[in-house]
């Protein structure tokens, strides 16, 4: 009878196991919401709550670390994560390199996402959230947009209050969060997590990062750190800005649509406005006279390029600026664009100097 009874609990587990395996082999890609933007439930979210549901923690553990599909490995992640397992700290780190991609469907727009990238997301994004707890951000945000305030309870309890998010705090701190990214900038080729580029934009100009970034650009070629770069004013990496600008046409076709992988221009700029020397001014010519005679537009660039002459605040920059507005009176669509974009350039980082081109070019106040 015993046997018979060893006999049943065995079969049964093997079944539950190969159901939990079944879900995972079928899904193939994540499903943030319940809803396809159509009224219908994506099958990927029917396949998560399923997993959810008939899942072990070990069960879990085993997907998140060596299943087939970045998927069902990103998503058992995220659930082992939800039952504050600390087990995820392993999978998580010995997981950095892992670039598989798959689909990632926000309601009815398909995104995709590499396993590293997403569970390094999952981490940060719940802390994000669960730090504005106390935060006088919040409270100061309260008080100046008073729409906002109407809806402001309700994020409040659906995204800081959980007792999900409360619970995950107690295994992935504040401590945590700088212990993630510290490897993160000092691991190399960690280009396929989005987080880095957050890292740099906020490290601060010591000198014991330099090495670390001139590292990550120049031997990894990751050109998001060339504005952090930049913040040390060396010498010797002026030529890089130069070459980053003057590959404002690299990728496109004679009409100016993106046919392959476009130029750094961009990251030039952003490197130009933290380090605006007379130096890249004549690479700013060359790129202003390119974007004038544009006929598809790149927005952001537009803005970074005004972004980084307002950076000079001098009397060149000034009449820089109001020569290349002159220049766009060419074409109606070309002057739309470059008033629009170096009024949000000026609203956000405002110099008394440039005050005047507003009232100068009357459309810009429109």
């Amino acid at each position: 009878m015993l046997c018979v009874v060893m006999l049943s609990i065995v079969t049964a587990v093997l079944a539950q196991d190969a159901k939990v395996v079944a879900i995972a082999d079928s899904l193939t890609r994540v499903s943030r919401y319940n809803n396809n933007g159509w009224g219908d439930t994506p099958e990927a979210w029917t396949l998560q709550e399923h997993l959810k549901k008939m899942a072990s923690n070990d069960d879990l553990v085993a997907l998140a670390r060596s299943h087939r599909n970045g998927a069902a490995r990103a998503t058992a992640f995220r659930l082992l994560v939800a039952r504050c397992d600390s087990r995820y700290r392993d999978i998580l780190y010995s997981s950095l390199q892992d670039t598989a991609c798959f689909r990632v469907q926000y309601n009815d727009i398909i995104g995709s996402s590499n396993v590293a990238n997403y569970m390094v997301n999952v981490l940060t994004y719940h802390w994000d959230f669960q730090s504005l707890r106390d935060s006088i951000y919040m409270d100061s945000l309260l008080r100046s947009e008073p729409e906002l305030m109407k809806k402001a309870p309700h994020l409040y309890e659906t995204f800081v209050r959980k007792p999900t998010v409360t619970d995950f705090r107690r295994i992935f701190t504040k401590e945590d969060s700088v212990t993630l990214d510290s490897v993160l900038f000092f691991t190399p080729n960690m280009h396929h997590i989005g987080r880095l580029s957050s890292i740099l934009e906020n490290l601060p100009t010591e000198e014991r990062y330099y090495e670390r970034l001139h590292q990550m650009y120049y031997d990894e070629g990751y050109t998001n750190a060339l504005p952090a770069l930049l913040r040390y004013h060396r010498e010797a990496d002026k030529p890089a800005v130069i070459e980053c600008l003057l590959e404002y046409s690299k990728g496109l076709d004679e009409r100016h649509v993106i046919n392959g992988p476009e130029g750094r221009t961009n990251e030039g700029l952003e490197a130009v406005a933290l380090w605006p020397d007379p130096a890249f001014l004549p690479a700013l010519r060359e790129v202003r006279n390119y974007e004038v005679t544009r006929t598809h537009y790149d927005y952001p660039r537009i803005r970074l390029f005004y972004l980084a002459l307002m950076a000079y605040d001098d009397e060149n920059s000034y009449n820089f600026i109001d020569e290349t507005l002159r220049m766009t009176g060419r074409d109606k669509t070309t002057r739309q664009y470059h008033l629009k974009f170096f009024r949000e350039a000026y609203d956000s980082s405002p110099r008394p100097r440039y005050e005047s081109l507003l009232n100068k070019y009357g459309e810009i106040r429109k």
